[in-house]
């Protein structure tokens, strides 16, 4: 008949990762097939499982594996031979309930196979206490490495010409002890290389260790001597803040009289404000002036000199009204000036007053000899 299917589920298959024996890693793309199969050839189980045309279970089961649930939907178990652990995620809890009581079948009928008749009571306690510790403890090993698993079980006496006399049964008991006696000789020399690996990684961990233990000391050392410059620059900071808090006080003190010439800046100040809104008004007039001028000298159109000569002084004019413009910035410029700095430049204002009284001067002059020249 050969090796038949005898249950089937869907899982995600994960191994452990070799290199840190702590991280899963994904053997699927998704959920696949996961079956155990029967050698009736062999009388031996297997859990296979195929995803494509790549076997990524392949799992012989011996009486000391067992299936260990890690929470509600998946499972792992641990393979000696294939030196991996196995996990299994499924996609409700129904399903690993199913899984674990088959592996659990599974794992009697092999005990059942392979274990001589002749075992003592202690031996099989020993047995049954490895296998519900999925296999790894040394004392359950040394158990069954004890002479009676070897020796051949005696036959009762009423059936000495029965089956159990015959070579062929006694040569399948003994290959079965052999071949169990190989196995637990493999798992103890791979549980031997693993302890020596530990032991190196011990020693790795420990040197690193001692290597941050200098660095921390050596910070130690460095944060004293941090700490006593930390003290010298917080009497620094006191001292510092004690001279700060005397210089508060006299200023305090100061501040009535410095009040007194804030005010008397800012009345200079309003004062000038008043003035440039004189001259704001001045410079007004005289835009219209200019206009009216303009207007009156485009309709003389018989007396072009007289236009020409009145167009040249309206250009001076204009220009020193560009001029009256610009000095006119230049004097808010140093207004702003002023209350940045809190002072006044009144000969300025004066002198500006002046040249805008001769301007007007000028312009009403001009502008009573064009009433003159005009036609009534």
């Amino acid at each position: 008949m050969g090796e038949q299917p005898i249950f089937t589920t869907k899982a995600h298959v994960f191994h452990i990762d070799p290199a840190t024996k702590k991280n899963w890693l994904p053997s699927s793309q998704g959920s696949v097939n996961v079956s155990f199969y029967y050698d009736s050839n062999r009388s031996t189980y297997r859990i296979i499982s195929v995803d494509g045309s790549k076997a990524i279970i392949n799992s012989t089961l011996v009486p000391n594996m067992a299936f260990t649930k890690t929470s509600q939907k998946f499972g792992q178990w641990s393979d000696a031979r294939a030196n991996t652990v196995y996990g299994l995620g499924f996609a409700t809890e129904t399903d690993l309930n199913n899984f674990a009581e088959k592996f659990g079948e599974v794992r009697e009928l092999t005990k059942q196979q392979l274990a001589p008749p002749s075992y003592s009571t202690a031996t099989n306690a020993s047995l049954n206490k490895n296998n519900q510790n999925g296999g790894d403890t040394v004392d359950a090993v040394n158990v069954i490495h004890q002479p009676p698993i070897v020796a051949a079980p005696a036959p009762p006496p009423a059936v000495q010409n029965s089956e159990y006399m015959t070579p062929k049964v006694e040569m399948r008991q003994g290959t079965v002890a052999l071949d169990q006696l190989k196995y637990e000789n493999d798992r103890l020399k791979h549980a031997l290389a693993q302890s020596s690996q530990n032991a190196k990684k011990w020693e790795v961990e420990l040197q690193t260790l001692k290597n941050n233990n200098a660095r921390l000391t050596t910070a130690l050392q460095e944060s004293a001597v941090n700490v006593e410059e930390w003290k010298v620059q917080l009497s620094n900071y006191k001292e510092a803040n004690v001279t700060l808090k005397k210089k508060v006080i006299e200023f305090e003190q100061n501040e009535p009289s410095q009040q007194e010439e804030v005010n008397k800046m800012q009345k200079e100040m309003s004062g000038l404000m008043e003035k440039l809104s004189v001259t704001e008004a001045e410079k007004k007039n005289t835009q219209h002036e200019l206009a009216t001028l303009r207007s009156k000298v485009a309709q003389v159109s018989s007396l072009e000199e007289l236009t020409r000569k009145q167009e040249q002084q309206i250009k001076e004019l204009t220009r020193t009204n560009t001029e009256l413009e610009g000095k006119l910035n230049t004097l808010v410029n140093e207004l702003d000036r002023t209350r940045s700095s809190q002072s006044a430049d009144k000969t300025e204002m004066v002198r500006v007053h002046d040249i805008i009284s001769r301007n007007v001067s000028e312009l009403v002059n001009a502008q009573n000899q064009l009433a003159k020249l005009l036609p009534s």
